[in-house]
């Protein structure tokens, strides 16, 4: 037993080897330095037999000790045996580190398993807005003449803050649950008219190039993140097996295998807005379903 195992990992490094050598992702930033909270672009390219498959990482993607904004995906360029891809990511850092570094991998489909193949590290140099504190300060002395306002009565203050208090207090006791489920409603509203607008948008380009992967996956994530907020359940993390478990199984099997299909299978569809058009249905339905529980608490 224990020696079938080992050659099991020798088998699986010696392959990951020989990928290694044919796949050499090249990651780099597009400016040396970066200060905090601005944002950076970093390209990822990577050329491969064109009888592969390779996806590049999404948004779901761990980009520490970046923030991820948003992807840029370029179309493949191919010649007689190879592809080229190519990637920019709008990142940028809220950590203090002088140096930081940044490697990404793509991922090798192999059937229903993947190979990670992992990029050069590339580093940009933190920019300090403050060089240099000095050691001591000077003050400069002003001996004119200063008004001095009166002392300020803090038995009166004391006694408006109690009655305020006391009235706040009471306000929330009796109209609190109103108060908050009014709250809640409106930022429920104003979530679901933003994906609705941000989906929509997406459907149309789909209807204008219904094999291209990177748009179709781009729009799996923007619902899945919206299904994250109203269904509090981490969404981005579960697989469509995972999402069907949750009880969906007969209204998303189809429309969740015909996308993974042409994601992970590269088996195009003519007609793939319609199964985000199916998407974007069940999702007002059950934003239409929290509601009611909210206003019915």
């Amino acid at each position: 037993m224990g020696k079938s195992i080992s050659v099991g990992i020798l088998f699986s490094l010696i392959l990951s080897s020989t990928f290694a050598q044919e796949v050499s992702p090249y990651g780099k930033f597009q400016q040396d330095s970066v200060m905090i909270g601005e944002e950076i672009q970093y390209s990822l390219s990577v050329r491969y037999p064109k009888e592969w498959k390779v996806i590049f990482p999404d948004s779901t993607h761990d980009f520490a000790p970046f923030e991820f904004y948003e992807k840029q995906y370029f179309p493949s360029r191919t010649d007689s045996t190879h592809v080229f891809d190519s990637a920019v990511y709008r990142l940028s850092t809220f950590e203090i580190d002088l140096v930081q570094q940044l490697q990404l991998p793509v991922y090798l489909l192999n059937g229903n398993d993947s190979t990670i193949i992992r990029s050069n590290t590339d580093s940009v140099l933190f920019k300090e807005l403050v060089v240099q504190v000095p050691d001591s300060l000077k003050f400069r002395e002003n001996l004119s003449f200063q008004v001095v306002d009166y002392a300020f009565n803090y038995p009166y203050f004391m006694l408006g803050l109690g009655i305020f208090i006391v009235l706040a207090i009471g306000s929330f006791l009796v109209f609190g649950k109103s108060i908050r489920d009014k709250i809640k409603l409106y930022r429920m509203r104003k979530a679901y008219e933003k994906f609705s607008l941000q989906f929509e948008r997406g459907i149309i380009k789909i209807k204008q190039s219904e094999t291209n992967t990177a748009l179709i996956e781009e729009q799996l994530v923007i619902w899945k993140k919206y299904m994250e907020k109203i269904e509090d359940r981490p969404f981005t993390k579960y697989t469509s097996k995972e999402i069907l478990q949750m009880g969906f199984e007969q209204e998303l099997k189809e429309v969740l295998q015909n996308i993974d299909m042409s994601i992970y299978g590269a088996i195009d569809s003519e007609e793939m807005h319609k199964n985000f058009e199916a998407l974007e249905d069940f999702t007002l339905v059950r934003y239409q379903t929290k509601v009611k529980e909210v206003k019915n608490g």
